[in-house]
């Protein structure tokens, strides 16, 4: 991990900005494709979380409509078009408040009442188990005997004085802030489903912004930084870091990593040892004094916010390796990909402007 120079391979060169932007075409042409594609979108969403009950189905189609709406956005060249980004994150954001504020397709985790809860055991986080009482739109809840999953600065990592769902909104808010120049990757993080999962106050968005932080818009220190802020929030955080090193083949990075978060729950380990394999390490959230059962639990594939890490990966790391396959050279399975894409998306975009000196 080289600290003070930016990391050549983090994403190569930063994508050139893609605003302003003027599609060549009528604007009543333009009005009813991004009205249609915003549509389709959102009410595709609200459908298929009404008939559906959270869990791994609702959510892979969640994600295919989601990739659909790339897929035509991308086709029909709206990725760069200024008033459908804005439009498609206005109506995400509006979903987000109404549902946090209202209820409306909320109350799908626990997660913004027990995550900030586990400071409360500071300093042996893994070293026993604390119960929640809260009311959550009228239904009070009780939690007896949880234990702490999540790395040990999760729990810290919240807005003070406010419903941690607002953290996770903000945090959902920042990131596509950061990402604002990049806008393939708005149309896959600023989604309507995206957006409810951050109003219910999932805990995957607070390590979400410091990856962006890390692999888009820091350079050198500061990223380093946020990258290591980043190994001490969830474990998913972790996966990605390691993988994108070892993607580019950095592996004195990649183990660096490894040894950066090993550090992290050193005192913690020394506190409690079984517990940091139990809880950290398993994924346990309950008792493991008769075993550490099955990595993950039994209810993994209830975890419909878990299907937000591959769409994060995709979001920000996916569009620029479709630049570079529509950019291959003839020959080989790139080149084919390459000539495909070309074929079916020829957006109308004009000579491309160099990319700034650094991020803003």
């Amino acid at each position: 991990m080289q600290f003070g120079t930016r990391d050549a391979a983090k994403s190569a060169a930063p994508p050139p900005p893609d605003f302003p932007y003027v599609p060549d075409r009528s604007l009543l042409d333009r009005t009813l494709r991004i009205t249609a594609v915003i549509g389709l979108s959102t009410l595709g969403t609200v459908a298929i979380l009404s008939y559906l009950l959270p869990g791994w189905t609702a959510g892979i189609l969640l994600l295919l409509v989601l990739l659909g709406t790339f897929l035509l956005g991308y086709r029909w060249d709206l990725t760069r078009d200024r008033a459908f980004l804005g439009s498609w994150v206005g109506v995400s954001l509006v979903v987000a408040v109404v549902s946090l504020v209202t209820g409306w397709h909320n109350g799908l985790t626990d997660e913004p009442f027990v995550t900030p809860a586990f400071a409360q055991l500071w300093p042996n986080l893994y070293g026993g188990s604390i119960s929640v009482t809260y009311d959550q739109y009228g239904a009070p809840l009780t939690l007896s005997n949880l234990y702490n999953v999540y790395l040990p600065g999760l729990a810290f990592a919240e807005i003070p004085g406010i419903s941690y769902k607002w953290t996770s909104v903000a945090a959902w808010a920042a990131s596509l802030y950061l990402l604002r120049r990049r806008g393939e990757s708005i149309v896959l993080w600023g989604g309507a489903w995206v957006g409810l999962l951050a109003a219910n106050g999932f805990n995957d968005f607070v390590p979400c912004l410091a990856l962006t932080l890390t692999f888009v818009t820091l350079v050198g220190t500061p990223s380093k930084v946020a990258e290591i802020v980043s190994l001490a929030l969830k474990q998913f955080a972790n996966l990605v870091v390691v993988a994108v090193h070892l993607y580019h083949r950095r592996w004195r990075d990649a183990l660096l990593a490894v040894v950066v978060t090993a550090a992290i729950l050193a005192p913690f380990a020394y506190l409690s040892p079984g517990g940091v394999v139990c809880h950290v390490l398993l994924v346990q959230p309950g008792e493991c004094s008769r075993g550490a059962g099955t990595p993950l639990g039994p209810g993994f594939v209830h975890h419909i916010n878990y299907l937000l890490w591959p769409l994060f990966a995709i979001a920000v790391f996916g569009p620029g390796y479709l630049r570079s396959l529509r950019t291959a050279g003839p020959g080989g399975v790139r080149g084919k990909v390459g000539r495909f894409l070309r074929r079916w998306s020829r957006p109308n975009r004009g000579p491309t402007p160099p990319p700034p000196s650094a991020p803003t």
